[in-house]
């Protein structure tokens, strides 16, 4: 069970932690919401008549074309998403279907490996080098889907790829919204948006899809980026006013996963690539305004506690340890009312 998936089940171990320890996500949320009223209404997806947007696709397009900005083409789970293309769906799609998606998915990850750079790469080329790449990412990102659900699901549109076809074919495939909807998301990316400042980090500094030491406890998790020390999640959603609970305490799950604070994190963010805003929060702030009663090293030690059931040896913080976080900037007056009445 991923991260994503544990926090859609109340009763995961996971949720249950979160939920104990982090009560408050009520008053971040409502910070978000003062916060993201500065900003204009998201771009969306023009798919034309009869094409409906595939908006989970969409998301995961922009967070691969926004890697390829930070040097990082590629990441596991596309590589293993090639691999497991052999997992059918009940005899979906057929051995030549497959064999042909596989095929295409190596020479994929060839192309895709001349952008890994350790000085990144330009938010926009020219025109037609970025209707290739943007194409490029979008074929990737049914690979990743093949990854995440292990093996195909109907909907993936590779499985309707005609047996013997070449990537070029593939990628001529993707229908122009997609280009379109990622080239505008990509321009907001560099302006109002932070990417064009965080391409430029040293590249010791720019980590692409994160996995902590606590991932497998969760059956895997892999963040977006971490970047000059900042835990970054992209939603790529046309409905920002609908980010809710879910989506802050898997932030709080990255955090809290990192158990030796390998990372170094110091702050954590939503970035919305349909307006180009990044809001986000010291870690000091996220976790007050998330009514946290441990610091964060108590707070790792004890999720790593309840994940592993106590067989890693860490013992579980002693009750005396539990102390209030310091008050967040510009938390709302009445934030303890909010808990009570609304978690």
């Amino acid at each position: 069970m991923s991260l994503a998936s544990s926090l859609k089940e109340p009763t995961s171990t996971m949720s249950r932690f979160l939920t104990e320890h982090l009560p408050g996500a009520d008053g971040l949320l409502s910070d978000y919401r003062r916060r993201l009223a500065r900003y204009p209404a998201p771009v969306a997806p023009a798919a034309g008549a009869g094409l409906r947007p595939e908006y989970r696709m969409l998301g995961h397009t922009i967070d691969h074309r926004l890697r390829i900005s930070l040097g990082a083409p590629t990441g596991q789970p596309i590589k293993e998403g090639v691999v497991r293309a052999v997992i059918d769906d009940d005899g979906w799609p057929g051995l030549d279907v497959i064999s042909t998606v596989q095929a295409a998915g190596a020479v994929l990850l060839k192309e895709l490996d001349q952008y890994e750079s350790s000085d990144g790469q330009p938010l926009a080329l020219d025109s037609e080098a970025e209707d290739r790449l943007v194409r490029l990412c979008h074929v990737a990102s049914s690979f990743e889907a093949i990854f995440r659900h292990v093996g195909w699901v109907r909907s993936n549109s590779l499985g309707s790829s005609r047996p013997g076809a070449t990537l070029d074919e593939i990628v001529d495939a993707v229908p122009a919204y997609v280009v379109d909807d990622i080239r505008q998301q990509m321009a907001l990316a560099a302006h109002p948006g932070p990417f064009d400042g965080l391409r430029q980090l040293p590249a010791a500094q720019r980590v692409c899809g994160p996995v902590f030491d606590g991932s497998m406890h969760v059956g895997g998790a892999d963040a977006d980026f971490i970047l000059h020390g900042q835990l970054i999640d992209c939603k790529a959603t046309i409905h920002p006013e609908r980010v809710g609970r879910a989506e802050l305490y898997q932030l709080a799950g990255y955090l809290l996963l990192d158990y030796s604070d390998s990372y170094g994190i110091e702050s954590v963010g939503l970035y919305l690539s349909r307006q180009g805003a990044l809001i986000d929060w010291s870690v000091a702030d996220f976790l007050g305004f998330m009514g946290a009663r441990l610091e964060l090293p108590d707070l790792r030690a004890a999720c790593h506690y309840a994940l592993s059931e106590g067989a890693a040896g860490t013992p579980a913080p002693p009750e005396d340890q539990r102390r209030p976080l310091p008050r967040p900037r510009n938390a709302p007056p009445i934030q303890d009312t909010l808990f009570g009445a609304m978690s």
